[in-house]
């Protein structure tokens, strides 16, 4: 009957400033992987809204189950409930990474004008054939 596997997800934790997190580690057991990754990602902590919340997912034993589970419990990052209790801890500075961010498509003003252009060329076109149809060109 207990057909539920153990897995080790690691997962970007927020609440340390714009684009930084903390990568935990999580046990939990689930029937599959992906049902693993989804039930982290409603954890608390867990950067919700990000499509690459969930950094890696990998299938483990009991043991490992275990002493993962109890480093969570030990972890006073997600003990706390303020930001005060947060700056409190020690060396949490180390433990912050950055996000990657992802580089603007900069434009230059003939591409923004092309485009521009177009639409207005098209909305002519649309607008000249609604016109014709109900009769109301000149």
């Amino acid at each position: 009957m207990d057909y539920l596997k153990y897995y080790k997800v690691v997962a970007k934790c927020g609440h340390v400033g714009r684009n930084n997190y903390i990568p935990i580690v999580f046990a939990v057991r689930a029937i599959c992987g992906e049902d693993a990754a989804k039930i982290v990602r409603r954890f608390p902590r867990v950067k919700h809204h990000k499509k690459d919340a969930i950094l890696s997912c990998l299938e483990i034993n009991n043991y490992e189950y275990e002493i993962i589970k109890e480093n969570n419990k030990n972890d006073e990052y997600l003990k706390c409930h303020s930001r005060q209790e947060q700056n409190k801890i020690n060396n949490l500075e180390k433990r912050i990474l950055l996000e990657a961010q992802k580089e603007k498509k900069k434009r230059n003003k003939l591409e923004v004008y092309e485009k521009y252009k177009y639409k207005m060329n098209k909305f002519k076109e649309k607008e000249k054939v609604a016109l014709t149809e109900y009769g109301y060109l000149y």
